[in-house]
């Protein structure tokens, strides 16, 4: 027998989802901007206090789609080899922005990202944050694995891997294709190898 809170707590999963959905769908047609409280709470059916109870404003709002967009993308199984647990972060990425809605939103945000600077804030600590700590998840693995030297530098290996990802979103049009994951990474990694020691060297 469902108990009353399960049923409640189904009903809020259900309308949360709902509420994000429809977030989404304004986003990629009109940005941040543009994206109103009224208009998300019409679109999904509900009031605006329901969202309100949720969300304090329509920053906060499109903040969680993006935040619901990367945990989709992060979390990469136990694979027992770096170059494969990369591959499927980046293809998790490259299969959100260039086949759901989502290209759509992170293009519509771009503008809104460059000029408001408490909504870029925000977008690094809760966003960019939870990729670069999988980022250095993966890495640790391969470090002790021995598959990654020490020291490597997550930062930049961040913006390494998906830097050209968001180049091909914004800017130069190329397709975000499934070969790409595994290109990118493979011009990365042997950067990212332990340092091998020649004959001559020694």
């Amino acid at each position: 027998m469902t108990s009353t809170a399960g049923r409640g707590s189904a009903r809020g999963s259900r309308t949360e989802a709902a509420i994000l959905g429809a977030t989404r769908e304004l986003l990629s047609k009109c940005g941040v901007r543009e994206l109103t409280v009224e208009g998300v709470a019409a679109r999904a059916g509900v009031a605006k206090t329901t969202i309100y109870r949720r969300w304090r404003s329509k920053d906060e709002l499109a903040l969680a789609v993006l935040i619901d967009m990367v945990q989709t993308m992060v979390s990469v199984p136990e694979l027992e080899d770096t170059r494969a647990e990369l591959i499927a972060l980046l293809q998790g990425a490259i299969r959100i922005l260039g086949k759901t809605l989502m290209g759509s939103v992170m293009r519509g945000l771009a503008s809104e990202l460059a000029t408001d600077s408490d909504l870029a804030r925000a977008f690094r600590e809760l966003v960019v944050a939870l990729r670069l700590g999988e980022v250095e998840r993966l890495i640790q693995r391969g470090v002790d694995r021995g598959e990654i030297r020490q020291g490597v530098d997550i930062s930049l290996t961040h913006d390494l891997l998906f830097g050209p990802v968001y180049y091909r979103l914004f800017l130069s049009g190329e397709p975000l294709d499934r070969k790409l994951a595994a290109r990118i990474v493979d011009a990365v990694l042997p950067a990212l190898r332990p340092v091998t020691r020649t004959a001559d060297a020694r």
